[in-house]
């Protein structure tokens, strides 16, 4: 029998750090997103001695060893445990422990006792491999539990009751199965806020105390409003995926699942008895243009236009935005989130280059000078709440990091970090060839944004400004919690 064990201290008192842990949303936003499993199903819950059945990965969609747990050993406000009833040891057992240090934080441990199969070969592997892999995914899930509490306790709320206690909002949320939605929906829940997710088909997956769905279909103009009214905020992330080669066809989806979905949404809103005090509406920095001269201009919200001949993404964003003019006639506050390149290793543009890094085929594109305007996954959705949440923040806001890099300084810190070299340019013309119109306005636009609103004038304190940081961390690479034992 191998033991594993994690410790650190969490700036929150014990009670609210196992509420956190117990929560729907929570087990997902532990999930590392190095290596992502799937919750295949759920019966009962912590406390009732439920389960829970999980797909994990082995070989990205090729194989995977599906994993049943049940929760065992609950006692309120100090622990519970899983085991394994199936899956790939030969033995599991995962207590996790709360304690209290003082009045506004407390010690959260995590110990694991594990034994593998294949007899002294397993107890060999163990020692290496496996609790190499435990200590990233631990070091990784003790991070996001202290940074989510403390972003969801520093967040000024403006729901409140008669004496002042913050109450718990609804949030209806558009694009809630994509990369951003998914997490954004595990993250407010997790926080206990509830959701109800406008999705073309409603699945039973999405339906607990924490939330529920609602059929939609923006394109026919279709939603019962009674199933929508009395939603506190709304979050509008729908739209067609804008990777893939731009056909005439492509495009016309591009526009119209943004657009028309947008101008329905807002619509629909105003028609409510009592329309949402806010909604949050995403749009992208490609409303300021994309430079292919690599110009190094600085863009802000304050003193930076749309492109002066647009583009196809600059059009797209401007008609985006001027889709939530319905929503603003009718007295809600409209924040358009002007979204930089999302990092998370789990989706979006980086799941999608890792593999080549990984088989040392990374490199630069074009001259590698491009400015590259990005933001981490986990700022992305504290950016979110914190607009919902600050009554003063309305119109666009930059959802960036405050420092945008070169394509070539991101390359070479990727490399760095994975241990591979980086050393392949891919031409422009071959990007062009390969991508068409999506090469000029993505892959080799030119666009260096700054969150001055966001940062400069509402506080938001970024938990990831610096590159290296926010990709050592969605991989698994780093220990950025340094109060820890083993």
């Amino acid at each position: 029998m191998e033991l594993f064990v994690y410790c650190s201290s969490i700036a929150a008192p014990s009670t609210q750090v196992f509420g956190w842990h117990c929560r729907d949303g929570a087990f997902e936003r532990l999930n590392p997103p190095w290596q992502p499993f799937i919750v295949k199903e759920r019966k009962g819950h912590i406390d009732t001695g439920g389960y829970v059945t999980i797909q994990m990965p082995l070989i990205k969609h090729i194989i995977s060893i599906t994993w049943i747990l049940k929760h065992i050993d609950y006692i309120e406000g100090k622990q519970f445990r899983d085991i394994q009833i199936s899956g790939p040891f030969s033995s599991w057992s995962h207590t996790h422990l709360f304690e209290s240090k003082d009045a506004a934080s407390s010690i959260l441990e995590d110990r694991i006792e594990y034994s593998l199969p294949l007899g002294i070969l397993g107890k060999v592997f163990s020692q290496t491999m496996v609790k190499k892999k435990l200590k990233e995914i631990f070091e990784y899930r003790h991070t996001i539990t202290n940074q989510d509490i403390s972003i969801h306790n520093n967040s000024v709320r403006w729901k409140r009751d008669n004496n002042n206690n913050i109450i718990p909002m609804t949030i209806l949320l558009t694009g809630s199965t994509g990369f951003i939605g998914s997490a954004l929906a595990s993250f407010l829940t997790a926080g206990g806020n509830k959701i109800v997710r406008l999705l073309r088909s409603p699945s039973p997956q999405f339906e607990n105390n924490a939330q529920k769905s609602v059929p939609w279909d923006p394109i026919s103009g279709s939603l019962y409003l009674p199933s929508i009214e009395g939603v506190d905020a709304v979050v509008n992330l729908a739209g067609e995926n804008i990777y893939g080669r731009w056909t005439k066809e492509k495009k016309k989806r591009i526009l119209l699942s943004r657009v028309q979905s947008t101008k329905f949404l807002c619509k629909s809103l105003a028609s409510l008895n009592k329309p949402p005090k806010v909604l949050v509406s995403a749009s992208a920095t490609g409303y300021y243009g994309s430079n292919n001269d690599i110009g190094d201009e600085i863009l802000s919200e304050d003193n930076s236009p749309p492109a002066d001949s647009f583009d196809f993404l600059s059009e797209v964003c401007y008609q985006w935005e001027n889709a939530t003019e319905i929503a603003k006639q009718a007295g809600i506050r409209v924040i358009n989130i002007r979204i930089g390149v999302v990092l998370g290793a789990a989706g979006g543009i980086l799941a999608k280059i890792l593999p080549l890094f990984k088989m040392r085929l990374g490199g630069k594109v074009g001259s590698g000078k491009q400015w590259i305007s990005w933001i981490s996954l986990d700022d992305l959705l504290g950016i979110i709440l914190h607009t919902i949440n600050n009554e003063s923040i309305k119109g666009p806001i930059n959802a960036v990091a405050p420092n945008p890099v070169t394509n070539a300084d991101f390359t070479n810190t990727l490399a760095a970090i994975l241990s591979k070299p980086a050393k392949f340019t891919i031409p422009s013309f071959i990007v062009k060839k390969v991508f068409g119109d999506l090469a000029d306005a993505s892959l080799l636009a030119s666009t260096r944004v700054v969150p001055s609103r966001i940062l400069q004038k509402t506080g938001y304190q970024f938990r990831f400004s610096n590159l290296e940081f926010a990709l050592r961390h969605t991989l698994g690479k780093t220990t950025i919690n340094k109060d820890h034992k083993k």
